[in-house]
């Protein structure tokens, strides 16, 4: 985090990167050891490691590339395949929670909203040091409200309709909805193919 000529510029909490790169690491190795000493073949652990190295790379360059950027007009959000850009001044309020989703630690998140309470922007701050969301929430100078304890999507739609999407609220039923879709998909596909080999 630092000021450079006004403007807010946060950064991911090193800490936090590095935890993610060694926990990242350390599964990888157990992994093709595991395939290693294993029945598997051992083709798969090289393909299995390139797999996991990808990941490990994408992870660190979203960790060096993200930031939060405020600025007298603009508030940025800069990501590793993207940027985008709200115009400061459209800023009216502040809901600031801790999201539960399902298989995952709670992450601190804002959502930032215009004078129709509609969805400016939203910053996942899980990869920031809550210190550093407290400064920005400060600079904005906007009304912050929000839950006192950590919610799951669901809970927060309650309050706050309109914040997360669907697919965030009801992460069950998407999968299973994908899963079928998948099953369908398949069972198409293998009549195709059985119409054409006839």
């Amino acid at each position: 985090m630092r000021d450079i000529q006004g403007d807010l510029v946060l950064r991911p909490d090193a800490r936090k990167g590095a935890a993610f790169l060694i926990a990242a690491l350390v599964a990888t190795v157990a992994i093709v050891a595991a395939i290693l000493a294993g029945d598997a073949p051992t083709v798969f652990a090289p393909i299995v490691g390139a797999v996991f190295a990808v990941l490990i790379v994408l992870g660190s360059c979203a960790f060096f590339r993200a930031r939060i950027v405020l600025t007298a007009h603009e508030i940025v959000l800069r990501g590793i395949f993207f940027q985008r850009r709200r115009s400061r001044s459209r800023a009216a309020e502040v809901v600031r929670a801790t999201l539960v989703a399902p298989r995952a630690s709670p992450g601190d998140t804002l959502f930032v909203l215009d004078a129709q309470r509609n969805l400016l922007i939203r910053v996942p701050g899980s990869g920031y040091a809550r210190e550093d969301i407290d400064r920005l929430v400060s600079a904005l100078g906007v009304p912050c409200s929000g839950p006192d304890h950590a919610v799951d999507a669901n809970e927060l739609a309650k309050t706050y309709p309109g914040l997360v999407p669907w697919v965030e609220r009801y992460p069950y039923r998407f999968a299973f909805a994908l899963a079928v879709a998948g099953v369908v998909v398949a069972a198409v596909v293998t009549l195709v193919l059985v119409s054409i080999s006839e």
